[in-house]
């Protein structure tokens, strides 16, 4: 089993929010990347964000985490995403360019999440604006197996 550590960044302009794909891959995810051992999540956000594609954004309230699993090569795989308002002078009207030839970035309209196929898939319900509760956000896209 791998386990992943992330901090993701919600990034809005209008009623469009910033998604991250990797090149021919079906699934999209919010900007952020692995948070490393003993590093603030905070951090590895802003960390990720210059490394992807040189946003230089502030990191802002906590809004929330997601959890999700998926098999890939026969292996189980489970993370868990940290998700931080970013404040940027980006604009839904520009393109952002990825510093990774391996990742896309989209602007996305809060309402065609799903058409996207933004993971993990608790997520969109939170970005739709679905969600109204006062408290941090919990989503969870793992199956339960045998838990009671």
């Amino acid at each position: 089993m791998a386990f992943h550590y992330l901090a993701r960044g919600l990034i809005t302009s209008d009623e469009h929010v910033l998604l991250v794909r990797a090149i021919g891959d079906t699934m999209t995810f919010l900007p952020g990347g692995h948070i490393e051992f003993a590093e603030p999540a905070k951090e590895a956000l802003k960390r990720e964000l210059m490394e992807e594609a040189s946003i230089d954004g502030s990191i802002g309230e906590f809004v929330g985490a997601a959890e999700n699993e998926w098999e890939e090569n026969g292996v189980l795989n489970a993370e868990i995403n940290l998700i931080f308002r970013v404040e940027s002078d980006l604009s839904s009207k520009l393109p952002v360019v990825s510093n990774e030839p391996h990742l896309e970035f989209l602007w996305v309209h809060k309402q065609k999440l799903g058409a996207y196929n933004l993971y993990p898939e608790a997520l969109r319900q939170l970005i739709a604006g679905e969600c109204h509760n006062k408290t941090a956000f919990w989503g969870s896209g793992v199956q339960v197996k045998g838990y009671q």
